[in-house]
């Protein structure tokens, strides 16, 4: 009798134990999900912004313009010959050069992006994460002046994963949509994005694992500086705020603050007749308030990107990206630390 107890005891303290465990590690793996789909609505950004600029903004359509600079035909001096003042001299006009063909009023684009991921963390525990995403973009270039352009993005994607330990597997799925204002003038731009998602997860242990909502709020701002042989860098900053809501963004089940910088370096070449851009970023990021649990999660997101344009209208990307991250989980009084690598693919349609 007295060994039947304390067997149900024990099996009682291990569930409870594996429970506790459990529940970080499920919200970390949708922050591995939710970081993926982040990271694909960030390319989607930058592919259009840096799309806009390649298409450049020009004078508008008809508008003619003087120059004193004239050929040897127009610099014929008719009043010479005839030994009489040119009262028209000091004007300086010239033949009109050809009409320049303004930058396009409206732009629009369709995105899809695939991408791949895995990531190690404490436990031997490894994530893998499929996602999939389509987007549409709206451009309207000049809307306060003519060096200026507002872009709206929507999109709408599916990400799956598969969490495995010793033991243990749990599969989720995070289906997801959001919502991506622009803005750019001249160097500067800045944008803002809002995606909400729903994660489900099922395991093979008789655990329930509960469906669970969130709520993502982005914000960044940047600079681009254009140096010699086409060559250009752009630091960025920013901050992202999220919110875990159960089912269906019932009852809220906590929050994190997310300050992140860093910057992108890039250039465009040809090859083989078309247009490449590689670039490559580095970001570094904290966490600097959370009710998860976790304290002191900081780390560095890196990639290289090589873009192939291949005609006026369709282009191509490929990544590969990683993160590293290390936190203190103060619930269970760990510390953890994840590294992720990925390879991410897009195709672009424009017109």
């Amino acid at each position: 009798m007295f060994r039947s107890v304390r067997f149900f005891a024990g099996l009682l303290f291990a569930g409870t134990f594996f429970a506790a465990m459990v529940q970080p590690a499920a919200a970390q793996y949708d922050d591995i999900q939710r970081e993926v789909i982040g990271n694909v609505i960030q390319n989607i950004v930058q592919t259009v912004r840096d799309e806009v600029r390649r298409r450049g903004v020009t004078p508008p359509a008809g508008m003619l313009r003087f120059s004193g600079e004239t050929s040897d035909f127009d610099g014929s001096d008719l009043f010479a010959e005839r030994k009489i003042s040119n009262p028209f001299g000091a004007l300086g006009y010239a033949k009109a050069p050809a009409l320049v063909a303004a930058a396009p009023a409206w732009l629009y684009g369709v995105n899809l992006v695939g991408s791949v991921d895995r990531a190690d963390a404490a436990f031997a525990t490894r994530v893998d994460v499929q996602t999939v995403v389509g987007a549409f973009d709206v451009t309207k270039i000049g809307v306060f002046g003519t060096s200026d352009a507002l872009t709206f993005i929507g999109t709408g994607g599916n990400s799956w994963s598969r969490a495995t330990t010793p033991g243990f597997a749990m599969d989720s799925t995070m289906p997801s949509t959001s919502a991506t204002v622009s803005y750019m003038n001249g160097a500067f731009s800045i944008d803002g994005s809002v995606m909400a998602n729903w994660s489900r997860s099922s395991s093979n242990f008789a655990l329930a694992m509960p469906d669970s909502s969130g709520i993502n709020y982005t914000v960044n701002m940047q600079y681009r500086f254009d140096l010699p042989y086409s060559v250009w860098f752009e630091p960025t900053v920013g901050v992202t705020y999220s919110e875990a809501y159960a089912s269906n963004f019932g009852v809220k089940l906590g929050d994190s603050t997310e300050l992140h910088g860093g910057t992108r370096i890039g250039t465009e070449m040809r090859w083989t007749g078309y247009k490449i851009q590689p670039t490559v970023s580095a970001i570094l990021f904290r966490v600097v308030d959370s009710s998860f649990g976790t304290t002191d999660l900081y780390g560095v997101r890196g990639s290289a990107k090589m873009n192939v344009i291949w005609s006026p209208n369709f282009s191509s990307y490929l990544e590969v990206h990683g993160t590293g991250m290390s936190q203190q989980v103060a619930f269970n009084a760990f510390s953890s630390t994840f590294q992720t690598i990925g390879a991410q693919a897009g195709l672009r349609y424009t017109w």
